[in-house]
């Protein structure tokens, strides 16, 4: 993988993060420092596809959680 592509990958996996955080911020108004921390840790594009879409979906924070 080029150092193009590397950080290309990188913004569109930090882009998905934010994603999902906005939604939880969203629906719920605070999102709690672990749950953050496990979503910014999440690199993988399909998974933190999943996560929004749980994020949008989600009933509470703590159904969101269940998600993880």
């Amino acid at each position: 993988m080029t150092l193009a592509q590397q950080l290309r990958q990188e913004g569109i996996i930090h882009a998905q993060q934010n994603a999902v955080l906005e939604a939880l911020e969203i629906r719920f108004s605070q999102v709690p420092v672990g749950l953050r921390e496990a979503v910014e840790s999440t690199q993988n594009e399909s998974r933190l596809h999943n996560l929004l879409k749980a994020a949008i979906q989600a009933i509470s924070i703590e159904d969101f959680t269940r998600s993880l």
